[in-house]
């Protein structure tokens, strides 16, 4: 066992110079439409408001508030084979999502951070070069893990109130595989890429989310799970020509089928609570903008976007995943 595994390792560090470690892979990237994207986003938009997250009880029907995602797709190898027809690599992928109530002029609270972390993920891409079909790639995400935590002030808040459920622990583990057709590869001609994934809970038995009674965080029986261990979804993003200056049109659109989790998190006595239990819903994401890229520097941060996004579906971030018939819109800047 020893023999085999040295000589696989031998095998690994002696591969040809196009595979290396620490390489820099532009495949397999998140598309522009990904709600959780594994680069730099900033979002300044109007939200649809709601009391379970309205820290400033205005009442309005839409607040002016800011997302930051924080991610990263940190290369650990890389391989080229058959004239580079063929790829594979090993990434690892992770991203804080941080949402904030800027505008409010008490205190511009934090509403609600999510954190994603994942085990490698292994991406193959196969070039064909046939017509339409420039390639293919399968990436497979063994485990990855999310949880989130509402800001410090809005848990205080809460607690104050007395509210039935102060918190929800939104935490998983799931396994994630995805298939994309005609993957950009950060290059600068014209591209269609179309995407398929889907999660699978690790514990199906657990469900998405916990109320945990001996924390404090309310009666259990009001979180009303109806296990619904799947989420999927389908991407398809365009991109045009790059100008001489290296500006591309980009369209990215993702519709993507999830649970919406069963709880009341608003002030109502829990002997009155009707909340309907875990359901499904579709919830639609588009962007449309331009990218700049450098053409003369290559890897991370050679390519920034700026461009309007729109959200419509149940909350995406955190333990807000219970509300329907939320939007966003406004401005999106990336980097990548």
């Amino acid at each position: 066992m020893k023999l085999r595994f040295c000589a696989l390792l031998c095998v690994l560090f002696s591969l040809p110079a196009s595979a290396g470690w620490f390489s820099y892979t532009p495949y397999g990237k998140s598309f522009y439409s990904d709600m959780h994207p594994n680069f730099f986003r900033f979002d300044v938009s109007a939200h649809s408001n709601n009391p379970e997250y309205d820290f400033a009880k205005t009442g309005k029907a839409y607040r002016s508030q800011t997302l930051c995602v924080m991610g990263a797709d940190l290369p650990i190898w890389t391989g080229n084979f058959a004239d580079n027809r063929f790829s594979l690599s090993v990434t690892l992928a992770l991203s804080t999502n941080i949402w904030l109530d800027l505008f409010e002029k008490k205190t511009a609270p934090v509403v609600n951070t999510d954190y994603r972390i994942s085990l490698p993920t292994a991406t193959f891409i196969h070039r064909l070069n046939a017509g339409f079909a420039k390639n293919y790639s399968i990436a497979w995400s063994p485990m990855k893990h999310e949880s989130t935590h509402l800001g410090d002030e809005m848990q205080i808040q809460r607690m104050d109130e007395g509210r039935a459920i102060r918190r929800v622990n939104v935490s998983s583990n799931y396994t994630e595989l995805v298939f994309t057709l005609n993957d950009p590869e950060e290059r600068y001609d014209q591209n269609h890429s179309f995407r398929l994934g889907l999660m699978l809970l690790w514990d199906p038995s657990n469900g998405w989310y916990t109320i945990k009674e001996d924390a404090g965080d309310g009666p259990a029986a009001l979180g009303h799970k109806r296990i619904s261990p799947w989420e999927a979804f389908f991407q398809y993003q365009y991109q045009s020509p790059a100008s001489k200056a290296g500006i591309q049109g980009i369209a990215s659109v993702e519709i993507r089928n999830r649970a919406v989790y069963g709880y009341d998190l608003s002030l109502n006595d829990p002997t009155l609570d009707t909340a309907p239990g875990d359901s499904r819903n579709f919830t639609f994401n588009v962007f449309a903008g331009a990218r700049f890229t450098l053409r003369e520097r290559d890897g991370y941060f050679s390519r920034m976007l700026l461009g309007l996004r729109a959200y419509y579906g149940n909350c995406p971030y955190g333990m807000f995943r219970n509300l329907r018939g939320y939007n966003q819109f406004g401005l999106c800047i990336m980097f990548q």
